[in-house]
């Protein structure tokens, strides 16, 4: 079983964005915009593991511990060049546009950005933000509501906690940070996905 999201989503508005999507790709193929993808992952000390294969007889057991959260927030193109900002804590608007603040001094070029539709994001002191942005030439471009997979960095995060993070990094919250540091440096190398 797999939680899902589609059910609430407007059919038409996802549609009119995919297509939307399909564009603003040609345009970066064309090199005429740069496309990011943004979004935060938070982790814990209770690993993410769906399923484990285990001898028979034998109960693997994954530790369960209450510990603060481990936020990664994170710019992605689908050339896998990859900006990751850690800390301890969940993300507030006011963290979120520090790092935008910084991505947008790195561009060189018009860039997209798209984000889905998080109160941190659509808050009033990030909204007073977006003019600032687009004299710099990053425009933000929000994703209809509950419509994840259109945002491409949905699958780094994916990947992070169910496939790329060894059970070992969930023995405490050093261990976490190391293993989650180590994965993060090596996106794009390491560890690869095909976006298109």
């Amino acid at each position: 079983m797999r939680l899902s999201l589609k059910d609430k989503r407007d059919a038409v508005l996802f549609e009119i964005f995919y297509q939307e999507l399909q564009y603003l790709k040609a345009l970066e193929d064309q090199k005429e915009i740069d496309l990011y993808f943004f979004d935060e992952m938070g982790l814990t000390l209770t690993p993410k593991v769906p399923y484990r294969w285990q001898p028979i007889g034998q109960t693997a057991c994954l530790p369960a511990a209450h510990s603060p959260v481990l936020t990664t927030l994170g710019f992605v193109n689908r050339k896998l060049d990859f900006l990751p900002f850690v800390f301890q804590g969940a993300a507030n608007a006011a963290v979120v546009i520090r790092c935008i603040d910084d991505f947008a001094e790195k561009i060189t070029k018009k860039t997209i950005l798209i984000l889905d539709n998080a109160p941190t994001h659509k808050s009033k002191l990030l909204m007073d933000k977006i003019h600032h942005w687009k004299q710099k030439g990053l425009f933000l471009q929000f994703i209809p509501a509950y419509s994840p997979e259109l945002n491409y960095i949905e699958m780094i995060w994916k990947h992070i906690k169910y496939q790329w993070l060894p059970v070992e990094a969930f023995k405490d919250m050093q261990a976490l940070q190391i293993h989650l540091e180590e994965v993060l440096k090596n996106i794009g190398t390491k560890y690869q996905i095909n976006f298109d």
